[in-house]
């Protein structure tokens, strides 16, 4: 196969291999270049190839993603709907007091996010501790959920 002549100047130290990896291998300097710059392009091409199906990946998790996140928008919405509801309607009112009982569900509902925001802060529960502990045990299930019936 015809070449073509290019020169190439390397630094001392990688000339210094080129020329030991050829006398090792009893083989000319331009040959072990030519493999080198060959096994580059060819590594380069087989990740290409492979970075290819990861990108499609990354779009399917990233889409899945936005949906999960969709989907938590719209229960957290549900959720505090029913919340409102809940504080408005329990237990059953009188036709009479349903405009105060209005105007004392949005104070609570307000004091309610106050305290999930509290709640959600880093190292914070919305359960005293003795409480969550009391739920974490075996035995202590029931009578965690009664003390925090009383």
């Amino acid at each position: 196969m015809a070449r073509k002549r290019i020169t190439v100047y390397l630094p001392p130290d990688l000339q210094a291999r080129v020329e030991r990896i050829a006398l090792d291998q009893h083989r000319s300097e331009s040959s072990v270049i030519t493999d080198a710059v060959r096994a580059r392009w060819d590594r380069n091409a087989s990740n290409e190839a492979q970075e290819e199906p990861a990108r499609r990946q990354l779009s399917r998790v990233d889409a899945r993603l936005d949906k999960a996140v969709g989907e938590t928008l719209i229960l957290k919405e549900i959720v505090l709907l029913f919340i409102r509801v809940w504080l408005e309607h329990n237990p059953p009112i009188d036709e009479a007091l349903e405009e105060s009982a209005a105007a004392s569900a949005e104070a609570r509902f307000e004091r309610f996010l106050d305290f999930v925001a509290q709640g959600l802060a880093p190292g914070k529960s919305v359960a005293p501790a003795d409480h969550a502990l009391a739920l974490l045990s075996n035995g202590g299930a029931e009578n965690g959920h009664d003390e925090a019936r009383s």
